[in-house]
């Protein structure tokens, strides 16, 4: 027990007066009596006096005053007490699982899907206070401490997405939003490949109930039939792209599913698979071209975002690239000319093109004689309005002025080194530089904001780049391919490294950049216009919560769910509170006066002694 105000338990101090009131004597007055009478109540008076505080003690009257100032003073000092009892909560924070599963439609409910039956229980738990939390793979609040009404018009307008759930985190934030009122959690899911004792979960609901705020499990929906693609990838094989995806079974029966391929909105394949029950099944694609490939599956079941599988695939104007080199035909230019969708074309300095007619430019092999004066600025320019430039190790690159372009310091020329790769890249891809055997290299420093990507074992850079105005400069310390430096031009990979150096420098980038996992954010310069499967938004940064193609400015972006465990249709067993979907009460500590009873119990003392006094005949 407590009290509110127990400063107030100093009136208790009051009690002291009336107890020396009772204490003190009455005066004496001076009354005749017979001497007879005196003579035998002397020994009265002496009996009197022994059991005074006895009588004292037993008055009713002083009994009743001390204890009316007892309980007037205790019911000004407002005591309480806190129990657990069971309560509907103040501020009530509906958990509700947005994720893919919830887009499934429930057996017995045609058109209406898992989230739908969520939402409609969401409204029914809706107290005064609501707040309501969307459980998608990053929880997202909907709505903080708003009204019935508020609650019904967010319920409206909400929509699942196509990514996993989070609903630890989510009840952790919701926990957050619970300050010191007398809160609950609901968690509203269909539970389907969610284990409700997960680490994540049972963790959170027992910090949760630590804090005093009980956490509800309510689970909606049956279990449905479903097939769906769970696993999709995507390579490029040289100049050609290959896709191969996982198209998973989850009946009790062998099911025939028809396959249909989409290349810009035209059919161009129709095929079928019959997978066993329970089972996966590959289907691959070969020779995909740029553009926009779709996959479908035709088979009905009760979850469409699983159905289909986007493809992007960037489209790749041609790259002019002007190769610099006292050789007639190195094997750096022979790789560039091997590439599809680039013109490569060599000359022979001094006298040099327009650079304003190219994307790249490859500075090879020259000497210290081989340039006009003036050159590297001509070079410098071109760079800054946004061209690309690749300076290759030679001989006397180091004696030659280079207008303090190179993102390296050469100082010298030295003998045979080993390779590590120090930061991956985009354009080094599969690249293994440490299995190339380097004769000798350039000596060479780093300098201010280059990135190096290849170190020698002496600490040179081998493969380094920094940004110039609107282009790039890379600096790369192995040739234009020559033996009696190393012998990567010899490898495999070569040609596969220019090819990707080329498409990075051309703003061209990994195909997985162009195609992924829904969930996924993407960061955006300042706030832009992005075009979503369901519209166009606003934003600074993008989220993938929907499969389908999206378009970034100029850039086009396949999302696609590949789960399967949200394609898993199969809900856990769950306890029968959490199918009951009635609101219903909560165990939460409650507070409680005390005061008023006191109160009550003041007066009907005060009642009670003025009846006594009248009683007693003294009012």
């Amino acid at each position: 027990m407590g009290f509110a105000n127990p400063m107030a338990l100093l009136a208790l101090s009051s009690i002291i007066p009336i107890v020396i009131l009772y204490l003190i004597k009455p005066k004496p007055k001076d009354v005749n009596i017979p001497s007879l009478m005196f003579i035998l109540d002397l020994g009265r008076k002496e009996h009197k006096y022994q059991t005074m505080l006895k009588k004292f003690i037993r008055d009713p009257l002083m009994l009743m005053q001390l204890l009316f100032l007892i309980l007037l003073a205790l019911a000004m000092a407002s005591p309480y007490f806190t129990i657990t009892e069971t309560v509907r909560a103040d501020h009530t924070v509906v958990v509700l699982d947005a994720s893919a599963s919830m887009q499934a439609t429930s057996s017995g409910t045609p058109g209406t899907s898992r989230f739908d039956l969520a939402k409609n229980v969401a409204e029914k738990f809706s107290s005064g206070k609501t707040s309501i939390i969307l459980a998608k793979n990053v929880p997202i609040v909907a709505l903080a401490g708003g009204s019935r009404s508020d609650a019904k018009a967010v319920l409206q307008r909400v929509k699942p997405g196509a990514t996993t759930s989070s609903i630890g985190n989510a009840i952790i934030l919701a926990k957050s939003m619970i300050e010191e009122e007398n809160g609950a959690i609901v968690v509203i899911s269909d539970f389907s490949g969610i284990d409700v004792n997960d680490d994540s979960i049972s963790t959170s609901k027992m910090l949760a109930n630590a804090a005093g705020i009980d956490v509800t499990f309510k689970q909606v929906g049956n279990d449905a039939d479903n097939i769906g693609i769970v696993y999709g990838n995507l390579e490029r094989k040289g100049d050609k792209y290959e896709y191969i995806c996982n198209i998973k079974n989850y009946m009790d029966s062998a099911q025939t599913v028809p396959i249909e391929v989409f290349r810009n909105r035209k059919k161009i394949l129709s095929n079928s698979k019959t997978i066993p029950p329970h089972s996966t099944d590959l289907f691959a694609l070969t020779d995909l071209q740029p553009g926009a490939t779709v996959v479908v599956l035709k088979h009905g079941d009760s979850l469409d975002v699983d159905d289909r599988a986007y493809i992007a695939i960037p489209e790749i104007v041609e790259r002019n690239v002007l190769f610099i080199s006292e050789n007639k035909n190195p094997p750096a230019k022979i790789a560039l000319s091997s590439l599809s969708d680039t013109e490569c074309s060599i000359v022979k300095p001094p006298v040099l093109p327009s650079f304003d007619d190219y994307d790249l430019v490859v500075v090879g092999n020259i000497t210290k004689d081989s340039l006009l004066p003036g050159t590297f600025t001509d070079l410098a320019s071109f760079a800054s309005s946004g061209g690309g430039l690749v300076i290759l190790a030679s001989d006397d690159l180091g004696e030659i002025n280079t207008d303090n372009l190179l993102p390296v310091q050469i100082s010298g020329e030295t003998g045979s080194t080993v390779l590590n790769t120090e930061m991956v890249s985009e354009f080094i891809g599969d690249v293994v530089f440490e299995d190339i055997a380097v004769i000798k290299h350039l000596r060479a420093g780093r300098v201010e904001e280059a990135v190096t990507n290849v170190v020698a074992g002496d600490g040179s850079p081998m493969l380094s780049y920094r940004r110039q105005g609107e282009g790039t400069v890379v600096y790369f310390g192995f040739g234009e391919g020559d033996s009696s430096w190393n012998d990567f031009h010899t490898r495999v990979d070569y040609p596969i490294f220019w090819r990707q150096i080329v498409d990075w420098m051309s703003g061209v980038l990994e195909i997985g950049a162009y195609n992924v996992r829904t969930g996924r954010t993407y960061p955006l310069v300042g706030r832009q216009e992005a075009i979503t499967p369901s519209g166009p938004v606003t934003t600074d940064n993008l989220l993938f919560d929907e499969v389908g193609g999206y378009q970034v400015g100029d850039m086009a972006i396949a999302a696609n769910l590949y789960n399967s465990d949200e394609s898993d249709l199969t809900m856990g067993a769950m306890s029968v509170t959490a199918r009951n979907l009635e609101p219903d009460t909560v165990r939460a500590k409650v507070t409680k006066d005390m005061w008023v009873f006191l109160i009550v119990l003041v007066m009907l003392l005060a009642g009670l002694e003025l009846y006594y006094l009248r009683a007693r005949g003294e009012l």
